[in-house]
């Protein structure tokens, strides 16, 4: 697996040792590395030529699948444990909207992406300290602290690191999850091949199953119409994170199950090809509209 990290940021943070060490651990992916950079590869294909050039500046000149996947290499260091809260939100069961759900202390994926929107579009750090885990300042030691660890500032270009990454974990439906932690307390059996959960289905195999390269899925998936694409386009990170509670429900029916399998307490679902086949459009929509409101956005931010 290639793993592409911001060595220009991470060689000045870490210990050489350290950093070896974080290029080489497996580390929790949404939409696994393939979907997230389908989704910045579909983003960039529609950037506006003023974006592009901002975000080729601040990149270094790397692209933004390049870089889509580097928040999720900071979980092999402690310091950054901060920031895993901020890769999904958490709405119950019941609960129709985020905005009626009780909000996580340190911040989630909703405010976190408005938070990183709002200082790359000011350059204020006002945003970014209303979120406490994207804060730099350590707030002690205590159990349960934000930031038990003070690190570097946050940069325009980490910050666009953060957004695009979180952007595709947004549209990873099961990351605005309810109380079996989006799916992961869910057991399934993958094609009768191995054991997972749901979570990691979506994440990783039914996207690996399209036995697609990134730009290749890119370029198959990006055929929005006009009025789709205006659609989608319309509405705000809240109504984003809405669109995934909305679906959830469809998430957890498993055609592919027995009777004799649902007798194992707890049931280990079956996922085969009428699971895959039941999902895979909709699958790609997300894929879709993910990259495509990540230009929307950044295009905004960049104007």
């Amino acid at each position: 697996m290639n793993r592409r990290l911001n060595n220009s940021i991470l060689a000045r943070s870490l210990p050489l040792g350290l950093l070896f060490q974080v290029m080489l651990a497996p580390s929790a992916h949404a939409w696994g590395p393939t979907g997230h950079r389908v989704v910045a590869e579909i983003a960039q294909r529609h950037l506006t030529p003023v974006a592009q050039a901002q975000v080729s500046g601040l990149l270094g000149g790397r692209s933004l699948a390049d870089v889509a996947n580097w928040s999720d290499e900071l979980r092999s260091d402690a310091r950054f444990d901060k920031y895993k809260p901020l890769h999904f939100a958490t709405v119950p069961n019941g609960v129709a909207s985020y905005r009626d759900s009780k909000k996580a202390p340190c911040g989630d994926l909703v405010v976190a992406i408005d938070a990183l929107t709002a200082f790359l579009r000011t350059g204020s750090r006002e945003a970014l300290d209303s979120v406490k885990a994207l804060s730099d300042k350590t707030d002690g030691t205590a159990e349960g602290a934000c930031n038990p660890r003070e690190t570097d500032p946050i940069s325009a270009e980490t910050a666009l690191r953060f957004l695009v990454h979180l952007m595709g974990d947004l549209h990873q439906p099961l990351h605005v999850g309810g109380t079996d932690q989006g799916g992961n307390l869910v057991s399934v059996n993958w094609m009768d091949r191995w054991k997972t959960n749901l979570h990691s289905t979506w994440d990783d195999e039914m996207v690996d199953f399209e036995r697609l390269d990134y730009t290749e899925y890119a370029r198959f998936l990006d055929r929005a119409s006009e009025a789709d694409a205006a659609r989608w386009l319309t509405g705000d990170t809240i109504s984003y994170a809405d669109e995934a509670i909305a679906m959830r429900s469809k998430l957890y029916l498993f055609p592919d199950d027995t009777g004799a399998r649902l007798a194992v307490k707890p049931p280990v679902h079956k996922i085969s090809y009428k699971y895959i086949g039941a999902q895979r459009d909709r699958m790609r929509e997300q894929l879709l509209k993910g990259g495509l409101r990540l230009a929307g956005v950044l295009n905004a931010i960049f104007q």
